[in-house]
Parts: C-alpha cells; structure tokens; sequence
C-alpha cells in the first residue's frame, strides 16, 4: 500500500525535482518507512485502501521517511534513541492491541 509517493516525499524534504540521484534511495525509504508502520500499527490499517488512507498515516510516513534519509547511521553512538515521538502520537489511534 502507498502511503506517498517519490515526488511528494521530495516536496516534504524540499528536494527539487530534478535532482533525481537518490531517488532509488528515497523510494527504498519510503518501503521501510511503509512496512515500519504497518508492522507498528499490527494490522489497524487493513480496512483502508490507497485512496481512504488518513493524512495521518501519511503524515507519520513523511517523518518516518524524513528522518531516515537524514539520519543515515546510528542517530547517537552511546545511547540508542527512539524514533521521534510525534510518530507515535500519529500512529496510536490506529494500532491493534492484542491481549495474551
């Protein structure tokens, strides 16, 4: 499932367009960022489909993706670090909790 796209993901980055020479990169970024949040959400985004996606999710696969394109290596050395918080205040509502 698409939550953006190459060209929206540029714009959010404020990459131009014509710069195209980590576009296989970006587009590799946004699979994981995808997969990441469906993993995260356990299946509490099944019901939607490419055109009934919330801005949300989207929203949540912008920051995912943004910050790691520009945090291509460990964000710290000494301390791991979780991905920023607003992610998960995105994402929460749509999560699958399973009990057991």
């Amino acid at each position: 499932m698409a939550y953006t796209t190459l060209d929206k993901l540029k714009v959010h980055l404020n990459i131009e367009a014509s710069f195209t020479e980590d576009d296989t990169l970006l587009t590799d970024i946004i699979s994981v960022a995808e997969g990441a949040i469906s993993d995260y959400v356990c299946g509490g985004l099944d019901e939607y489909t490419d055109e009934t996606m919330p801005d949300v999710v989207k929203h949540a696969a912008f920051l995912l993706a943004a910050h790691l394109y520009l945090n291509r290596s460990m964000v710290s050395f000494a301390q791991g670090y979780e991905i920023p918080y607003s992610f998960k205040f995105l994402l929460n509502p749509y999560r699958v909790y399973t009990v057991g």
